[in-house]
């Protein structure tokens, strides 16, 4: 590992095989004017591996937590955060997982991609555009409501569509329009 100190650091200097010519840093003081992140008594569960930002007051830190019941695990970066794993990847939570993020995010699978939710599902969504290149398919065991509060809803291809509009009318158009009731046809 390499950990260069920074300016005005306290260091312990050790020396290879004794050669005053070979100094080695072999770790960090910390005193008055240089205090360690966080402060005694409220750190004094914590273990932490921190940096400094160079002529800046920044840091990445890797924090533990070791209170019994308030165990944690903290990941900082001061700015950009790169992960690459060369093979697979597993994340298992066991209770609540929560993501938040300031400004865009981007998805690139290039396979499958599978999603399974066992309980309910709500997204709240400014506007969505979907395009499927090739099927779509939609199977739903209960009922399906489609809604559109604010203006009307059409369902089409390039022949023909149907379409709601705001007032409740409804529009067929297409080359021939077949209906085909098995019992009854009601038309008022």
């Amino acid at each position: 590992m390499l950990a260069i100190p920074r300016i005005g650091q306290e260091v312990v200097v050790d020396f290879l095989h004794g050669d005053p010519d070979q100094p080695i840093v072999t770790g960090r003081t910390y005193h008055a004017s240089n205090i360690p992140p966080g402060g005694l008594p409220g750190s004094k569960t914590q273990m932490a591996f921190r940096s400094k930002t160079h002529k800046g007051e920044g840091y990445n830190e890797l924090l533990f937590e070791d209170a019994k019941g308030s165990e944690r695990l903290a990941l900082h970066a001061q700015k950009d955060m790169d992960t690459t794993v060369l093979n697979d990847r597993s994340t298992r939570v066991m209770h609540d997982h929560t993501e938040s993020v300031g400004h865009n995010q981007a998805i690139s699978v290039r396979a499958d991609r599978h999603k399974e939710v066992t309980g309910m599902e709500v997204s709240s969504i400014g506007t969505r555009q979907v395009t499927v290149e090739k099927t779509s398919v939609l199977s739903v065991k209960g009922q399906i409501t489609i809604q559109s509060t604010e203006s009307g809803i059409t369902i089409g291809n390039t022949k023909g569509s149907i379409s709601i509009d705001t007032d409740g009318n409804i529009h067929i158009t297409g080359n021939t329009v077949i209906i085909n009731g098995k019992e009854v046809i009601t038309l008022n």
